[in-house]
């Protein structure tokens, strides 16, 4: 692959002039301005480039364009300053100064690009006046969505859960082998032996106690009033 060897000009001379854009250079006195990626560049003619790169009306040509305008190539032909120019573009430091003052450019056009919204708006004959008003409402009052989520902790005695899978177990037929696999050979015992003490308490609250004799008790009937005597004697 051959390799090429950016060659810069003299300070003092502008060849970008011809394709009309000013050189700006990038001095230490303005380097508080600037983002990280320009800073990263190698040195002022590089942040000229990507000035005059993200500033220049889109065309072809633009490249070697600023390339010229930065002050780079000199001496050299057509040719080797847009082969340079192409290389200097893919450079990851260039990419990235590029996108910085990219987006530099279009929060500056923020209230451009407001004001046609707002004229899209206005219009409500216009063919994305339905289109504009949606957007406008989803900046100013975006869609939310709230999640509810409830965590419940479940504390379990672990003698407990074993009682319950041993159980389970010998409903489905479970061998006795197998059972001694899955508690181990001194843990089923122990568990058998925690069924049997839960099995008989459960007994205990559910004994029926037949020493209670029960007795029917008739509500007792309040005395009649007693009847008016027909005669009275004074």
């Amino acid at each position: 692959m051959a390799s090429f060897t950016i060659t810069p000009a003299p300070a003092s001379q502008n060849l970008g002039a011809e394709r009309g854009i000013s050189s700006v250079m990038m001095t230490a006195t303005n380097l508080g301005e600037l983002g990280p990626a320009m800073k990263a560049l190698p040195n002022d003619r590089w942040r000229e480039f990507v000035y005059h790169f993200t500033r220049a009306t889109p065309r072809k040509g633009a490249l070697v364009a600023a390339y010229r305008a930065a002050g780079f190539g000199q001496g050299s032909t057509p040719a080797s300053q847009a082969k340079a120019a192409w290389l200097m573009s893919r450079d990851e430091r260039t990419i990235a100064a590029i996108a910085e003052e990219s987006k530099k450019i279009l929060r500056v056009a923020y209230p451009e690009g407001a004001n046609a919204l707002l004229n899209l708006i206005r219009d409500p004959t216009h063919k994305d006046h339905g289109r504009a008003l949606g957007m406008l409402m989803d900046r100013v009052y975006p869609i939310e969505t709230r999640h509810t989520m409830e965590v419940v902790h479940k504390t379990v005695d672990p003698d407990v859960e074993a009682i319950e899978e041993l159980r389970a177990l010998r409903q489905l037929g479970t061998s006795r082998e197998k059972l001694i696999e899955l508690f181990g050979v001194a843990g089923l015992p122990r568990v058998e032996a925690l069924e049997a003490a839960d099995a008989a308490k459960r007994a205990e609250k559910a004994k029926v106690i037949d020493d209670v004799k029960y007795e029917d008790v008739t509500d007792e009937q309040p005395p009649s009033d007693p009847q008016p005597a027909d005669d009275f004697e004074f």
